[in-house]
């Protein structure tokens, strides 16, 4: 009988655990996004809002991340022909120094922005974490990890949610 019980502990212990492991890492948090403290590559104040009235793609990540660099090569790689009229803006809470060399030597033709506080501190603790959003500033998608551009139907699906 306390096999049993010690069972059902072990089982219940390696449920919660893989809950929060999955809350942590997963799901994206939810973001203010009118409060992030954010600069251009210019040192200049940045607010989101202003891009209201433009489809957005924001993506949280790091010039050191493998599946950002690759989802930002995708979305590069389909951006004239498929997403001509969606801002892409990449948000790193690296130096701006750090940011503006990976811009220059990927030569990615997005906007970057310096996040002046780190991922952690909004909730965001795995990259890259991908927020979607419309014309009217809505959020139609958000995404924790690597999502794939160049697949054909994911992309048709992205840009419905976008109109």
């Amino acid at each position: 009988m306390k096999n049993k019980w010690f069972i059902i502990f072990i089982v219940a212990l390696i449920a919660i655990g893989g809950f929060y492991l999955y809350n942590k890492y997963k799901r994206p948090p939810f973001i203010y996004f009118d409060k992030l403290s954010l600069t251009t590559l210019e040192n200049q104040k940045f607010e989101l809002k202003r891009l209201k009235g433009k489809k957005i793609i924001l993506s949280f990540g790091a010039s050191w991340c493998p599946n950002c660099i690759e989802e930002l090569n995708d979305i590069s790689n389909v951006k004239d022909l498929e997403l001509k009229d969606v801002e892409v803006v990449v948000i790193s809470d690296e130096s701006i120094e750090r940011v503006i060399e990976f811009k220059n030597k990927r030569q990615y033709n997005f906007t970057f922005l310096k996040m002046n506080q780190s991922f952690q501190s909004i909730g965001i603790n795995s990259i890259p974490t991908t927020y979607i959003f419309n014309k009217n500033f809505e959020l139609k998608k958000q995404n924790v990890g690597y999502l794939d551009w160049t697949d054909a139907s994911t992309l048709q699906h992205l840009k419905a949610l976008m109109d």
